[in-house]
C-alpha cells in the first residue's frame, strides 16, 4: 500500500480517537445583566443557557421593559424569549446589554452585537417563510417532509412546487449560517452555528471550520460537532475498506458476529437505531418497505440497537414486529457504534458482497436509489 495512503489513514483514525477526548475551556463565570423592551403582554420573559439547554428562569416584563440577571461561564450562550416569538441568543459576559427584542436594537460589547446581527439576517428569512409554512394543511406539511426524505409515489404538482419552496427556504438558511461562520472567525459566534448546524454542511465546509487553532475551537458548545466531525472522519476511512466485525446479542440471549452475515456472498444492510429515537421508530415503515422489496434478492437486513435498556429494546422489538435479525450492542469501548463511527441515530451502513463497506451514510432516497441501482445492475 502507498506509504501516504497508510499516512492519512492512521491520521484519520486518531482523529477519531480524540473525539473522545474533546476538553472544553470553561472561563470563569461572570455576572451579567441583560436590559431590554418587548411589545408582548406577557408577564415575563424565559432565559436560559442554550447549548445545551440549562436551567429556565422567568423575569418579569412590567411596563414592556425587563432585566435579566444571573451569574454564568463567560461566552455561554444565553436564551431569551417573551412567550411572543421573540427569541434571541447572547452571549454571557461583563458588559451591560440592551435589547429590544422585537426589533433586535442593541447595545453591548462587539462580540455582542455581531451576534444579534447574525440572527437578524436568520429572522429575515423567517419572515418570509413562516406565514407560508402556517398556511400549509398538516397533510400538506407531512407530504413535503416524506417526499424530502423518502419520496411520495403519488406526488403531485403542487407537492413539487412546495418541495421546491421549502428547499430554498432551507438551502438560504444555510448560506446565511455559513456567511455569519465566516465573518466571525476571530471570535466565539461560529461555535453556536456548529452547535446547530453541522449536520447541513459539506465535507469540505467542515474540514474549514473544525480547525483546532481556531478562537471557538474549545467552546463548550463544539462538544458535540467535534464529536460528529470526528465520526465523519471515521466512516470516510472505512469506506472501501472491509468490515470491521464486531458481537452482539439476539432476542433469545445468543451471540451474533458481524462475519456470520458479512463478506459471504450478500449485501448486508446495518440499520443502527433505538427504542427511545423517535426518527428511527419514524423511519420503520420505509424500511419494512425496503426490506420486503429486497430480502429474497440477495440482501440481508440487520437492526443493531444502542438500547442500555434491554427490556426497553425488547417491548420496542414486540411493539413494532421488525421482520429481520435484531441485535443488540450496548455503549461499550468496542460496541458496532463507535466501531463504525455513528455519531447520531438512524444511520444505515451498507456492505457488499465481499466485505467492503460501500457507504455509511445512506438513508431515505440516497438509500432507496442505491438499493434500486445495486439489484437493477444484478438482473
Amino acid at each position: 500500500m502507498n506509504k501516504n495512503i497508510i499516512l492519512t489513514l492512521l491520521a484519520l483514525v486518531a482523529m477519531a480517537g480524540q473525539a473522545q477526548t474533546f476538553t472544553p475551556i470553561v472561563e470563569d463565570s461572570v455576572d451579567f445583566i441583560i436590559t431590554g423592551t418587548t411589545t408582548s403582554t406577557n408577564d415575563s420573559v424565559s432565559a436560559f443557557p442554550c447549548a445545551p439547554i440549562g436551567q429556565r428562569v422567568k423575569f418579569p416584563i412590567r411596563d414592556g421593559k425587563f432585566t435579566v440577571t444571573g451569574r454564568q461561564p463567560r461566552n455561554t450562550f444565553f436564551q431569551i424569549g417573551d412567550y411572543a416569538g421573540n427569541d434571541l441568543r447572547f452571549f454571557v459576559d461583563d458588559a451591560p446589554t440592551d435589547i429590544n427584542l422585537v426589533t433586535g436594537e442593541v447595545k453591548g460589547s462587539e462580540v455582542q452585537e455581531r451576534f444579534i446581527h447574525c440572527q437578524l439576517r436568520e429572522r429575515e428569512i423567517h419572515k418570509v417563510v413562516e406565514p407560508w409554512w402556517d398556511s400549509l394543511s398538516d397533510e400538506e406539511k407531512d407530504r413535503i417532509i416524506t417526499m424530502r426524505e423518502d419520496g411520495l409515489s403519488d406526488a403531485t404538482a403542487k407537492d413539487s412546487a412546495n418541495v421546491s419552496k421549502y428547499n430554498r427556504h432551507m438551502s438560504d438558511l444555510v448560506q446565511t449560517n455559513l456567511q455569519n461562520i465566516r465573518e466571525n472567525l476571530s471570535n466565539m459566534i461560529p461555535a453556536w452555528y456548529l452547535y446547530t448546524g453541522m449536520g447541513s454542511l459539506t465535507a469540505e465546509q467542515m474540514d474549514e471550520f473544525m480547525r483546532e487553532d481556531a478562537a471557538y475551537a474549545h467552546h463548550p458548545a463544539m462538544d458535540r460537532p467535534w464529536k460528529k466531525y470526528y465520526s465523519i472522519k471515521r466512516q470516510l476511512a472505512i469506506t472501501n475498506k472491509t468490515y470491521l466485525d464486531f458481537e452482539a446479542e439476539a432476542p433469545d440471549g445468543t451471540k451474533h458476529r458481524l462475519s456470520d452475515y458479512a463478506g459471504r456472498g450478500q449485501y448486508v444492510l446495518i440499520d443502527f437505531w433505538a427504542s427511545w429515537c423517535g426518527p428511527c421508530i419514524s423511519s420503520f415503515p420505509f424500511m419494512k418497505q425496503l426490506y420486503s422489496t429486497y430480502k429474497d434478492c440477495g440482501l440481508i437486513f440487520l437492526g443493531v440497537s444502542c438500547d442500555k435498556n434491554r427490556d426497553a429494546w425488547l417491548k420496542a422489538l414486540d411493539k413494532h414486529q421488525l421482520p429481520w435479525t435484531s441485535l443488540l450492542s450496548p455503549a461499550r469501548k468496542d460496541d458496532a457504534l463507535r466501531l463504525y463511527g455513528v455519531s447520531g441515530i438512524p444511520t444505515v451502513i451498507l456492505i457488499a458482497p465481499d466485505g467492503k463497506v460501500i457507504s455509511t451514510n445512506l438513508e431515505g432516497k440516497a438509500l432507496k436509489a442505491k438499493l434500486e441501482d445495486i439489484f437493477n445492475d444484478n438482473k
